[in-house]
């Protein structure tokens, strides 16, 4: 299954690159962004090839994205990097922080990647902490 979504990524991008893949709406209609087939997987690799140069294929990957293109660029480059992707939504201010921790915890995850704005948040709350806190790294 993994071979297959990064094939067709592979081949979309090689056949399509120029085509609009996806378009996320933040508003409903006016507000988007845009994601060609090119930069989908340019994108993608290269989170893959960063992942696996901080030694994560094989390990436990948590995904700390809003809503947006960001996270499927994310998911996509642990499927590059042979990593295993752990979705769960970021942190809010009206949610526990103990919510985010159990979730280290039970998955064991080594790396968290997010964006910038949601990594303040992120290490906020574990600078008590900071032990249980997986590499966390923002982009976008």
């Amino acid at each position: 299954m993994i071979d297959n979504m990064i094939a067709l990524v592979r081949r979309q991008a090689l056949h399509r690159g120029a085509q609009l893949a996806y378009t996320f709406l933040f508003d409903g209609e006016v507000n988007r962004v845009n994601l060609t087939y090119g930069e989908l997987d340019r994108r993608s690799r290269a989170i893959g090839a960063w992942l696996q140069l901080a030694g994560a294929a094989g390990e436990r990957v948590l995904l700390l994205y809003p809503h947006g293109l960001e996270f499927l660029t994310a998911f996509l480059g642990c499927l590059y990097a042979g990593a295993i992707a752990v979705p769960a939504y970021p942190p809010r201010l009206n949610r526990s922080e103990r919510r985010l921790q159990k979730i280290i915890e039970d998955t064991q995850a080594s790396t968290a990647l997010t964006t910038k704005a949601v990594l303040a948040r992120v290490e906020r709350i574990f600078s008590d902490e900071p032990r249980q806190m997986p590499e966390v790294v923002g982009h976008g």
